[in-house]
């Protein structure tokens, strides 16, 4: 017996600027949430065999926060 399908609504394309605007509120959240893992790791995980997390963390941390202001410079140029 064949299975009933869904009938979404179709999504058209996305508007660039609002993309851009979202991807950077949560870019934000995601930097934040990084930024206190990192310092949570760095207080209460300070044994040797801890350290390539620790590294880890501040990697993705400034990555995030890399994308972030790589997304927040995109915003203000999509505003002009």
């Amino acid at each position: 017996m064949p299975r009933a399908r869904a009938i979404l609504p179709s999504v058209g394309p996305q508007d660039p600027k609002d993309v851009a605007r979202d991807t950077a509120r949560d870019l934000s959240a995601v930097v934040g949430e990084l930024a206190a893992l990192k310092a949570d790791a760095t207080h209460w995980l300070t044994d040797p065999e801890y350290a390539a997390l620790r590294y880890r963390l501040e990697a993705a941390h400034a990555a995030a926060e890399a994308a972030l202001m790589e997304a927040r410079r995109k915003v203000r140029l999509n505003e002009r």
